[in-house]
């Protein structure tokens, strides 16, 4: 069957993957849980996983504040061709008279045990884990951040896997961990999420994996989500202009309870269609801007420490975001005013803007941001904030 790996890997590098393996069920099962196919595919003999890079100039420029909305699209792009990818391999693989499917993006997670509303949700288990099948099938290894690592592009890639019942010849696993310690992926978090001495160990497809050891899940959706942009030093930010009002609690629990209470009152959870509903459908719909706020910790993770080092520098002196009345969120130039809004967060405006009432001349049609939250608040400042 060696003409049909060469087959399914070349057409995936003709659509656009940078990379492509093949991992066997035996290297699946010999993972954490969450890399077990059945749960999609029972009869799986094989996983062909791919990957597609992240124009790294355009992850330049929005580490320095040069770009806001230039990244989301780059990842709407990556992300559409890695269903185009997985489609066609699909195709492939039934005309072969196989049993095949298309694991979607990991913003697609399993029912929790006990929870049917999704905004009680607090523990996030992807129907596949992507990483798990990559390090499986020989594109790379795990970074000190678990983000996967490949040698030419560092972390930033974003996987795609499809699963077969057919039984494929699996590719080599690579050897050498791309990562080099430099931990730099831990000074990039505003919240602080990967520990940059303490480790924990994970086996995947019987490779022992040394990796940071983390937060809870519901902390990194606090920042990444948009929820807590500020960095604990007060200096610099993600692309959120929001800042939670109660301090981060350092115990699971506590960061449940803070994620359910933003999440319930985020427009954003609440629409018909949205990114957690249906990947796929947001991915393709011409109106759904992607709008990355964070990633920090894969975003700075190029394949050369100077240019990971110099990643940082630009990250850390680019200063605070805030939100402008004409609903772009851009890097302060002068003094910011942080704003109570009713959606559990505050929102961070330049203060001139605020108190010369440029918020408030925003009519109920001007008052429009570029996501669901962005809007909510200008209209709730239109409403409220200082009168010219």
């Amino acid at each position: 069957m060696n003409n049909l790996e060469a087959q399914l890997k070349q057409t995936a590098r003709d659509k656009g993957a940078v990379t492509a393996g093949i991992a066997s069920r035996e290297r699946l099962l010999q993972s954490p849980p969450s890399a077990n196919p059945d749960y999609l595919l029972p009869s799986t003999q094989s996983a062909i996983s791919f990957a597609v890079a992240i124009d790294q100039q355009v992850l330049r420029r929005s580490l320095s504040r040069e770009a806001w909305l230039e990244h989301g699209e780059e990842l709407k792009r990556v992300q559409q061709r890695l269903y185009a990818i997985g489609d066609r391999l699909v195709d492939l693989l039934v005309e072969h008279g196989f049993d095949a499917f298309a694991v979607d993006g990991n913003d697609t997670y399993r029912p929790q045990e006990d929870v049917t509303d999704p905004l009680l949700m607090t523990k996030f288990v992807p129907d596949f884990s992507h990483r798990y099948g990559a390090v499986a099938a020989g594109l790379g290894r795990l970074g000190w951040s678990g983000n996967l690592l490949t040698p030419e592009h560092g972390a930033t890639i974003i996987l795609g896997t499809v699963l077969t019942s057919a039984t494929l010849e699996p590719d080599p696993m690579m050897e050498d961990n791309p990562c080099d310690g430099c931990k730099l992926c831990t000074s990039v978090c505003p919240i602080e999420m990967i520990s940059p001495r303490e480790s924990v160990e994970v086996v995947v497809a019987g490779i022992r994996e040394v990796i940071g050891r983390k937060q809870p899940d519901s902390q990194c959706w606090i920042s990444c989500g948009g929820y807590q942009g500020l960095h604990k030093g007060g200096k610099w930010s993600n692309w959120s202009p929001y800042r939670v009002t109660k301090a981060i609690p350092e115990d699971k629990q506590g960061l449940d309870s803070m994620l359910i209470e933003l999440r319930k009152k985020d427009p954003e959870e609440h629409q018909e269609i949205s990114p957690f509903s249906d990947y796929r459908a947001t991915t393709f719909d011409p109106n759904w801007r992607f709008v990355a706020a964070c990633g920090n910790c894969a975003n700075i993770c190029w394949e050369r420490r100077e240019d990971r080092v110099e990643n940082r520098q630009l990250l850390v002196k680019s200063g605070q975001v805030v939100l402008r009345p004409n609903g772009l969120r851009e890097p302060a130039s002068e003094e910011i005013v942080e704003v109570n809004t009713p959606l559990g967060v505050k929102a961070a405006v330049l203060k001139d803007e605020y108190e010369r009432g440029e918020f408030a001349r925003l009519s109920p049609s001007d008052a429009v941001g570029y996501t669901h939250m962005d809007t909510e608040v200008l209209r709730h400042l239109a409403a409220t904030a200082p009168r010219p």
